[in-house]
């Protein structure tokens, strides 16, 4: 009875029938022309578990991974159809990655086993951000993101261990690394002054020619490139002027970590486990 009270309150301001008529526009930068895909909110779901998770994963792992694709695109759609946009979703990593209209039967499957279901925390649908490996323990939202969200918080994983990349070393000379943070010289100097309490980096400074230069983590990271520096949980060494940054984790570490679901579900944790374990004190609901 609760859930169904959840789901009538978030219903209040959506049209009837709601399995419908709820639509997911995406656009997909760089096309030419600017191609808007509008299709069903499920449709797009299982377009993003297929994107965002390979199909060999476990079927729980890929339903919690429907869920929070769900949330996530239900806020983002909340938010721009309140804000007049014309799109609601990019099809990239910076929304979420949306393989298109022909989604793996895995990824389908688990679109239609958690029909309508979204993660819900007052009432409210929840933005489920998710990433790729959290290195054993998932980062607050208020550091990785700059969202100081109630259900965004550092819980340990430990279920991500064989996923691809979760070790994994960076170098660069200095004069490299000062042309790829648009420095005028080279980097002779580099400094770790500040740790989330996750013990990730949170900021540092960096010497460049006289000047001592202070740069939050997020910004080395933004500016170095997403993949490059996979993640801020890293050291980092300078030797004969090249630095050495070795780390873990991949993504920026907050929410639902995508090999630590699979990792869960293998050892036989149901999708309403994972989801409760990475999103701590939501609840789901269901909108249809």
């Amino acid at each position: 009875m609760r859930h169904r009270l959840l789901a009538l309150l978030l219903l209040t301001s959506l049209p009837a029938r709601a399995e419908e008529l709820i639509r997911v526009v995406v656009e997909r930068t760089g096309a030419s022309p600017r191609l808007v895909e509008e299709l069903p909110l499920d449709d797009y779901v299982a377009g993003v578990v297929s994107g965002e998770m390979p199909a060999s994963f476990p079927a729980e792992a890929q339903k919690a991974q429907a869920v929070a694709a769900r949330s996530y695109a239900l806020v983002k759609k909340i938010e721009a159809d309140r804000a007049g946009r014309s799109f609601h979703l990019g099809a990239s990593a910076l929304s979420q990655v949306y393989a298109g209209a022909a989604p793996n039967p895995a990824a389908r499957a688990a679109a239609e086993a958690t029909r309508g279901e979204v993660l819900v925390q007052g009432h409210e649908p929840v933005e489920a951000f998710f990433h790729s490996a959290c290195g054993g323990r998932t980062e607050r939202g208020l550091e990785a993101l700059g969202r100081d969200l109630p259900y965004l918080v550092s819980v340990p994983c430990g279920h991500c261990n064989d996923a691809p990349g979760v070790r994994w070393t960076l170098s660069r000379a200095g004069a490299e690394l000062g042309k790829a943070l648009g420095f005028p010289g080279p980097v002779t100097a580099l400094e770790v002054t500040a740790h989330t309490p996750s013990g990730r980096v949170a900021r540092v400074e960096l010497q460049v020619g006289g000047r001592r230069l202070g740069l939050t983590a997020v910004d080395l990271r933004q500016r170095l490139g997403w993949s490059k520096l996979p993640s801020l949980a890293f050291e980092v060494k300078a030797r004969g002027g090249v630095f050495t940054f070795t780390g873990r984790g991949q993504g920026h570490g907050a929410g639902l970590c995508q090999w630590g679901a699979a990792g869960m579900a293998r050892e036989g944790k149901g999708y309403r486990d994972i989801l409760r374990h990475y999103y701590p004190g939501t609840e789901l609901a269901r909108l249809y």
